[in-house]
């Protein structure tokens, strides 16, 4: 009989820290929209990957990205594999520094191909296998401040792969194919997150033509100028309504918004809350 793979709604039980840690001995056929780490614990697994099959041994990791086939067999008694699943979210900086744009992006958005697996074999292995230890010990054992260790180890986590991919892959530092350096831009725009900046003006900051430059600024941040810009804004916004006692006006006006009914709308969609809801929030938790 055949299986058909199916899209899978991953249990995430909180989705303000969107991560989950399974532990299992087979993964059906299926996709999810999440990122997962596949590392086998204990035993012997074959695992899928799209069309590619792998046997992996204990001690060695698969990666899966976003909206990848994948499923994995247990090949002998006792087999154990940890399953950590997460949105990109966790570990992206919102487009907010360069460490999206030089590292995630271009693989998220399929630029560039992440291997799929690492071979205990590889020197990296054995710190990699110490920070899914640490990473599981936190997420089960959820101590004051275990997000944040979570999270640190995630990244150190990916810290490694990527070392992995360039040394093993050939892979050049990863960035887009022949795009500019946006540093420099990307920089100016957070200093300057709450001036009216125009795509002629940003396009000239990078030598490109206006139209080109929509079109490459999607590419590596994945979101348009204006977008980039609200993001920046509703970030600071936040800060000072957790950190201020300034009102929301006054807020509003700080980051660049001078309409209240659109600063709330922008706000809305980016937090998923209103400025009012987060302040009030944030004063019941003192």
């Amino acid at each position: 009989m055949t299986v058909s793979p199916h899209k899978e709604h991953t249990w995430i039980p909180d989705q303000t820290f969107p991560i989950n840690v399974f532990f299992v001995s087979r993964i059906g056929l299926h996709w999810h929209d999440h990122i997962e780490w596949i590392f086998v614990k204990e035993g012997r697994a074959r695992i899928q990957i799209d069309a590619d099959f792998e046997t992996l041994q204990q001690g060695e990791l698969a990666f899966v990205n976003s909206r990848q086939l994948h499923s994995a067999v247990d090949l002998e008694p006792g087999t154990e594999m940890i399953c950590i699943v997460f949105n990109e979210a966790l570990v992206r900086g919102s487009g907010l520094d360069i460490t999206e744009h030089h590292y995630f992006l271009p693989y998220l958005n399929q630029h560039l191909k992440w291997p799929g697996m690492i071979r205990r074999t590889d020197p990296l292995m054995q710190s990699m296998n110490e920070s899914f230890a640490r990473l599981v010990d936190e997420f089960k054992g959820k101590q004051p401040g275990y997000e944040l260790l979570v999270k640190a180890e995630l990244l150190r986590i990916f810290g490694q792969y990527f070392r992995y991919a360039q040394q093993f892959e050939g892979l050049k530092a990863p960035r887009l194919a022949n795009a500019p350096d946006f540093s420099g831009l990307l920089q100016t725009l957070r200093e300057r997150y709450n001036e009216p900046i125009s795509v002629d003006e940003a396009a000239r900051m990078v030598n490109l033509s206006p139209n080109y430059f929509c079109k490459v600024f999607k590419q590596v941040t994945g979101k348009t100028l204006i977008e980039y810009l609200h993001l920046l804004r509703v970030q600071e916004a936040e800060r000072l309504l957790l950190d201020t006692d300034a009102s929301v006006t006054e807020i509003a006006d700080k980051v660049g918004f001078s309409n209240m009914t659109y600063f709330g709308r922008v706000f809305k969609k980016i937090k998923d809350s209103t400025p009012s809801d987060i302040r009030r929030r944030n004063l019941a938790a003192r």
